[in-house]
């Protein structure tokens, strides 16, 4: 799994973690909602940061004293940590809508405190809640939003998503968090990784260059790409679009999009990036990225490899890989019955 560390979730409080009374001021009447803990704690587990931002208006009204929702929060926080589950503050509102304040959700100010004093980066955060207030108190932000449960009818315009309960929000968190990791590693073209060329180019890193389809993963292709990266700091692999797959292997083929095989090799630690090209041939890759070893698997004799004038001429090394005996996507669809 991709780190999640820098990564935040900010929850409302009544009817998203524990059931809601009506204006609760007594610690025994604490309840959590169900699979409530069971997300918080999941969240946890992987290092993603929860706080709690809550209105309190019963205070205003003089229906909670401050005392009594300290004890609230305090009994909230217990039967959470009962469960494996924490949240590193809770943050509230105690003004009701005369009051006017900043803090009082849908505006922003609690979300305004959180993101200045824990340093949380709101493109890696979400905020979740049962109510719209809960949401759009975060727009100012470009925070995420996910409604919980189904009471409300409005989706305020930065909804994601509406799950059932907590653990269907720390299950779409994690989605998200792998998917946007990931896709940090993935550039659609040779233009969109020019920046990141650059900036390689500049630390004085030696870059190795690799290319395609890798439709299926196996055993050698994980060999070949381990083996191209030692031979250098940085491996850039050239990846074949749909269309050039199709073009090369036939039309069954690809058997994964090109989307799945880009998300699948950027897990891989000694890939530092994928870039996906739509050519048959990885030269005009090759001459914006100027590698200073290509590799190839397989039996090539180098002179032979259409690649070999752009290396020639840019005074670069190419490096023959041996296969691993026995491994090809092709010879797994054939054992499996596919073509």
């Amino acid at each position: 799994m991709v780190s999640a560390h820098s990564y935040t979730v900010i929850l409302d409080r009544d009817k998203t973690i524990n059931d809601d009374p009506g204006y609760l001021n007594d610690p025994a009447k604490v309840a959590l909602l169900p699979r409530a803990a069971e997300g918080i704690r999941l969240l946890n587990q992987f290092g993603i940061r929860v706080f709690v931002a809550s209105n309190q208006a019963g205070v205003a009204k003089g229906l909670i004293t401050p005392e009594q929702l300290a004890a609230v929060n305090e009994r909230i926080v217990e039967l959470l940590a009962k469960e494996g589950a924490r949240v590193e503050k809770i943050y509230v509102c105690i003004h009701g809508d005369a009051d006017n304040c900043d803090c009082r959700k849908p505006k922003p100010g609690l979300i305004r405190q959180i993101i200045a004093e824990q340093k949380i980066d709101p493109l890696k955060t979400f905020v979740a809640g049962d109510r719209a207030r809960d949401l759009e108190c975060a727009i100012d932000f470009k925070i995420r939003g996910i409604l919980v449960g189904d009471d409300e009818k409005h989706e305020p315009a930065n909804m994601v998503l509406r799950a059932a309960n907590l653990f269907e929000v720390a299950s779409y968190v994690l989605e998200a968090v792998f998917e946007e990791e990931s896709h940090r590693k993935v550039h659609a073209s040779a233009t969109a990784f020019a920046p990141e060329l650059e900036k390689t180019r500049a630390s004085g890193k030696k870059v190795v260059f690799t290319n395609g389809c890798f439709d299926l993963v196996h055993s050698g292709h994980v060999q070949l790409l381990a083996q191209a990266r030692a031979l250098g700091d940085y491996l850039v692999l050239g990846l074949n679009s749909d269309r050039s797959v199709k073009a090369l292997k036939g039309p069954s083929r690809p058997v994964n999009n090109e989307t799945d095989r880009a998300r699948i090799l950027a897990q891989l630690p000694y890939i530092d990036a994928v870039v996906i090209f739509d050519e048959d041939t990885p030269i005009e890759l090759m001459k914006k990225i100027q590698p200073d070893i290509q590799v190839k698997g397989g039996d090539y004799i180098k002179e032979k490899l259409p690649e070999y004038a752009v290396m020639r001429e840019l005074g670069k090394e190419i490096v023959i890989l041996p296969f691993r005996k026995g491994y090809s996507t092709t010879g797994i669809l054939a054992r499996s019955g596919s073509k």
